[in-house]
This record gives structure tokens, sequence and C-alpha cells, in this order.
């Protein structure tokens, strides 16, 4: 989803990216799950790296802004 939406690239579009995600999580964990619980932990890990790696990449930017 995100590499598709080309509107979540900008910053100020990741909470709107977020609620999205939650949204589809919760239709995941409504619908999915009683078809194919393994499905569940697929898309949780997916979220952890996604929300991890924007994270890692806020940090990496402000170290480098202070460094210069």
């Amino acid at each position: 989803m995100f590499s598709k939406n080309k509107e979540y690239l900008q910053p100020e579009g990741y909470p709107k990216f977020i609620k999205n995600e939650f949204l589809e999580s919760k239709d995941i964990a409504i619908n999915i799950y009683l078809k194919n619980p393994g499905i569940i932990s697929k898309h949780y890990l997916k979220l952890i790296l996604l929300y991890s790696s924007i994270i890692f990449f806020g940090v990496i930017v402000i170290i480098i802004y202070t460094s210069s």
C-alpha cells in the first residue's frame, strides 16, 4: 500500500497512512482471522517493520542534521 500510493511519501501524510493501516488491521482481525490465523502475525510483523523504519529514518536524519 505504501509504495502504491505516492501521497504517503510526504511526512504530512503519515497520520492518514497509519489510520488506514489500522482500519486494514481491523478488517483482517474481524474477517480473515477465522479463515487463516497465520496472516495476522505476518500483517503485524509488516506493520512493526514499517513503523520502525519510519522512526529509524527520522533518527538518522536528526543525527545527520545535528552533526553538520
